[in-house]
């Protein structure tokens, strides 16, 4: 599995390429200090390994706690993500931050 981020307008897009998954090439890849929205294109994997299922879920957690998006775009359907929102293609990520920012600004996200 490879990694790359690339910036786009109102978020981060890290782009995982590969076979198959890895948590160790995720732990490394988002070991940052970031503050902003982060998309993560997974579209080239066929499935994920539990370990990576786990470490991106805790990641986006911690990463909403600080008021900014993690979406995970991947045309894999399951059910097993946690605090993760997943879209079946990068553009609807990148409809779903804009959408997440709006709600923001409005006050949506105040309660949480």
């Amino acid at each position: 599995m490879t990694t790359r981020w690339e910036k786009g307008d109102s978020h981060a897009l890290l782009i995982a390429e590969g076979e198959s998954t890895n948590c160790k090439d995720f732990k490394k890849a988002l070991e940052i200090d970031f503050n902003g929205n982060i998309l993560i294109d997974c579209m080239s994997f066929s499935a994920f390994d539990e370990e990576s299922i786990t470490y991106l879920g805790d990641f986006a957690k911690l990463h909403k706690a600080k008021r900014f998006s993690v979406i995970l775009a991947s045309p894999i359907k399951t059910l097993k993500f946690k605090n993760l929102e997943v879209v079946p293609t990068i553009s609807e990520g990148r409809d779903l931050i804009f959408m997440e920012i709006a709600e923001r600004e409005l006050g949506f996200f105040d309660e949480d």
